[in-house]
């Protein structure tokens, strides 16, 4: 639901919440009364619809704090939104999978939409090339081998000395590329930020396109993030 929110980014009423998530909407209905009444939404009695409070920006803060303090890392995602014009992503590892968690869509008017808690296959994505680069290769092949397991067709088996070459090649280079992998037609430069803190979770910062313009710009845009993120995360 607040992802939903943070989508929209204006109010909304029950029903339309019940309908974009296919929730039922007495259920719905009860979870935003809920949060309403723990103060992370407001609800306007005359318009009939809720909307988040400021509270809800404080949510999940303490995890990483140094990130967020003044407003860090969104400082860098609207930094490269503005001089990219693209999709601007930061995700995460969660479980054998990875994940989005804050997106800023593309200004351009042919761009990859990507919506916030989209998963991305750990082994099979720019994305979870950038995370699973942060793994030594002993802990990588442990995780081949559980993301195999879990995967019935054996046609989609991850080599492991593939993913090891990859990998090596993305800590080499200090960011991955990834093209068609997920999405036909476009790929993502990839790129771990700095851990400010002991407590941060591995996060990597993506911007996402078609593939014509990601082919031409892998380099210039990988430079212009690691400017990026060394002008709005160094101490």
């Amino acid at each position: 639901m607040l992802e939903f929110f943070e989508e929209h980014q204006r109010a909304a009423s029950t029903i339309e919440v019940a309908n974009a998530l296919k929730f039922p909407q007495s259920s719905t209905s009860v979870l935003m009364r809920t949060m309403t009444s723990l103060g992370y939404l407001r609800y306007d009695s005359s318009r009939r619809n809720y909307i988040p409070t400021a509270r809800v920006s404080t949510l999940g803060h303490w995890l990483s704090p140094a990130l967020f303090e003044r407003g860090r890392l969104i400082n860098l995602m609207e930094d490269l939104s503005n001089k990219t014009n693209e999709t601007i992503m930061v995700g995460l590892q969660n479980g054998l999978t990875a994940q989005y968690i804050y997106v800023i869509q593309a200004k351009l008017p042919m761009r990859l939409y990507v919506r916030a808690g989209t998963l991305r296959p750990l082994g099979r994505s720019g994305l979870g090339y950038a995370l699973l680069s942060n793994h030594k290769d002993q802990e990588v092949r442990r995780i081949v081998k559980l993301l195999n397991a879990h995967e019935p067709d054996p046609a989609r088996h991850i080599n492991i000395k593939e993913s090891l070459a990859e990998l090596a090649n993305v800590r080499r280079k200090g960011h991955a590329f990834s093209l068609n992998l997920v999405t036909p037609g476009a790929g993502v430069v990839a790129m771990n930020l700095p851990k400010i803190a002991e407590s941060q979770q591995p996060l990597v910062v993506c911007v996402a396109g078609l593939t014509d313009a990601l082919i031409r710009q892998e380099q210039d845009i990988a430079d212009l993030m690691r400017r990026a993120i060394d002008f709005h995360l160094s101490d």
